[in-house]
C-alpha cells in the first residue's frame, strides 16, 4: 500500500513538474515571439519607407535602372540615381530613358550602390548649359564648403550619411576612379585623395566606406587642360 502511494506521489511531481516546464517553455517562447515580431515589423516599417520612395521614382520615370536618390543637405537638390550597364548610356539619355546631352546622376555599373565600400557618382556639368551637377562648382568656395558638408545617399535598403574631407580638380592622374584595392592600399588610396584637396578640410579619413562625386570642372585656372574633373570624396558617417 505504501508502495502504491510513493508511486502515486512521485507520478503527481512528474506531472506537476511537466506541466510547469511546459508553462514555462510557452511563456519564453511566446514572449521571444513578440520581441522577434516586433523587431521585425519595426525593420519592415523602415525597409518599406525607403522601398516605397525608390517604387515610386522607378514608376514615375518608367525606369527600373533608378537605384537610389542624391542630396545634399542644407540644399533643394535631392535626385534620382540611375545605374547602366556602362558608363556611357546615361552621359546622354535623363533618369526616364530619353534622350538628352543633358545625362543623368548615374553610378558606376562596376559598384554596388549597398556593398561597394567606394561608390562613384558622375553627372555633367557645363559654363554653357544648366546642368545636373553644376551645384558642385559651389564647392570652391570655403563658405559653401562648411555649410554644406554633408550628402545623403538612399537606397531600398538604407540610408547612407557623408562629409566631404577632399575636393580637387584631376587633369592628369584619374585614380580616383580605381575600385579594386586590399586592405593596405585602400588606405594609401584614401590618403592620397585626402592630401589633393585644394580646400584645407578638417575632417580626417582612415579607412571609411566612401563617395566620389565627379562632374567636369570649368573653374578659371583649369581651362588649359583638356580633360579638367572635379572631384568631391566623401566619407560615411553616422546621423548625427
Amino acid at each position: 500500500m505504501k508502495k502504491k502511494v510513493l508511486i502515486a506521489s512521485l507520478f503527481t511531481i512528474f506531472i506537476v513538474a511537466c506541466s510547469f516546464l511546459v508553462y514555462k517553455y510557452s511563456i519564453e517562447s511566446a514572449f521571444s515571439k513578440f520581441v522577434l515580431d516586433d523587431k521585425l515589423v519595426y525593420e519592415d516599417e523602415i525597409d518599406n519607407e525607403y522601398r516605397e520612395q525608390i517604387t515610386d521614382l522607378k514608376n514615375e520615370y518608367q525606369n527600373d535602372d533608378i537605384v537610389g536618390t542624391l542630396e545634399i543637405l542644407n540644399t533643394d537638390f535631392k535626385v534620382p540615381i540611375v545605374q547602366g550597364t556602362d558608363n556611357k548610356y546615361y552621359l546622354k539619355h535623363l533618369p526616364n530613358k530619353e534622350y538628352s546631352i543633358l545625362g543623368s546622376i548615374f553610378l558606376d555599373y562596376r559598384v554596388d550602390i549597398d556593398k561597394s565600400r567606394k561608390i562613384l557618382i558622375y553627372g555633367h556639368n557645363s559654363n554653357l548649359y544648366k546642368m545636373p551637377f553644376a551645384i558642385l562648382e559651389n564647392y570652391y568656395d570655403e563658405n559653401y564648403l562648411k555649410e554644406h558638408k554633408r550628402v545623403v545617399v538612399k537606397t531600398t535598403n538604407e540610408v547612407k550619411n557623408y562629409e566631404i574631407f577632399s575636393l580637387y580638380i584631376a587633369t592628369t592622374d584619374f585614380t580616383y576612379m580605381k575600385i579594386n584595392f586590399d586592405d593596405n592600399n585602400y588606405k594609401k588610396h584614401l590618403s592620397y585623395l585626402k592630401r589633393q584637396s585644394m580646400i584645407d578640410i578638417d575632417t580626417e579619413v582612415n579607412d571609411e566606406n566612401i563617395l566620389i562625386l565627379q562632374t567636369c570642372s570649368t573653374h578659371k585656372d583649369y581651362l588649359k587642360y583638356k580633360k579638367k574633373y572635379l572631384v568631391l570624396a566623401f566619407k560615411e558617417v553616422n546621423n548625427e
